[in-house]
């Protein structure tokens, strides 16, 4: 054997040997191994064993008592068409610096006898009490609803809260001015068309963030304060400082004259993923805990 053929079979069993110690201390002192299970917040975990290299993702904190729940306005139905139905709910959130990250949700459907025929479930948020505009409630709609049994209500049920609260707003806008408003409203009939009423308008983002999606309800009362019709819609990457046209159609006709329009846009900040990289630097705005 020569000299370098020596020298290599050397390197070759040293190398074998770190390998192995390395290999036996990454399992032995692995940070995961020693923090992330054993119910104590340790230095790199956001909570409990969860968070930060954990594995387990933390869950949502607890609102405190001072905090309100959210309620339930009031519960409604809409014919749309033939056996076609949506289904709209107001609810309030009162509070200035809690919202609701997700929220799941069922409309219960009722016939004559109080029993439920059917229910359609979905999943939305709840922003605190200054991103809703000037007042503190929104809207949940559910379009298209088909059945050919006749309703006589619908309720609906919140469950599964993931409360979060808003920290460190650095340049969006105070909690009483929106992020999201809309301008140009504009509404009405279509003569000689296919549409037979529409509501329009213009979003304008003016926070200083952009965003992937814009959430759009457009809810129709007569002058008595019924229900007459609700669409939605939404909008996909809203720039700050942009805007962009949006329009809902009906495509039955309303028996009710028309007494009021309301416009509501709202965007998820409780969702990163929701915020577009600012003046291209790669930077999002944090919401931290």
């Amino acid at each position: 054997m020569t000299e370098a053929q020596r020298k290599f079979k050397k390197l070759y069993i040293i190398g074998i040997v770190l390998f192995f110690i390395i290999i036996t201390a990454w399992i032995l002192y692995r940070p995961e191994e020693r923090t992330c299970f054993n119910g104590v917040k340790d230095v790199g975990e956001e909570g409990i064993d969860c968070g930060g290299f954990c594995e387990k993702e933390c869950p949502p904190p607890d609102k405190p008592p001072t905090v309100k729940d959210v309620s339930v306005k009031w519960v409604e139905f809409v014919e749309d068409g033939e056996n076609n139905y949506d289904l709209v709910a107001k609810i309030s959130n009162s509070n200035e610096g809690w919202g609701i990250s997700s929220v799941d949700y069922v409309f219960n459907i009722y016939n004559k006898n109080g029993e439920i025929i059917d229910t359609v479930f979905g999943e939305s948020y709840v922003m605190p009490r200054g991103f809703l505009g000037d007042n503190e409630t929104r809207y949940i709609i559910e379009n298209n609803f088909k059945t050919y049994e006749d309703i006589e209500k619908v309720s609906i049920e919140l469950y599964d809260f993931n409360w979060r609260e808003v920290k460190n707003l650095r340049e969006l806008p105070e909690l009483d001015i929106e992020i999201i408003r809309i301008i140009n409203k504009d509404y009405g009939f279509v003569e000689n068309g296919e549409e037979f009423y529409y509501a329009f308008g213009v979003t304008e983002n003016i926070s200083k963030y952009s965003f992937f999606k814009v959430d759009i309800n457009v809810v129709i009362f007569d002058n008595y304060g019924k229900l007459v019709a609700a669409g939605k819609t939404d909008q996909w990457t809203l720039e700050s400082g942009n805007g962009w046209e949006f329009r809902v159609d009906w495509t039955s006709q309303f028996s009710e004259e028309i007494g009021m329009v309301d416009y509501e846009a709202q965007t998820n900040v409780f969702d990163i993923s929701n915020f577009m990289d600012v003046y291209g630097t790669g930077g999002k705005y944090m919401i931290t805990e």
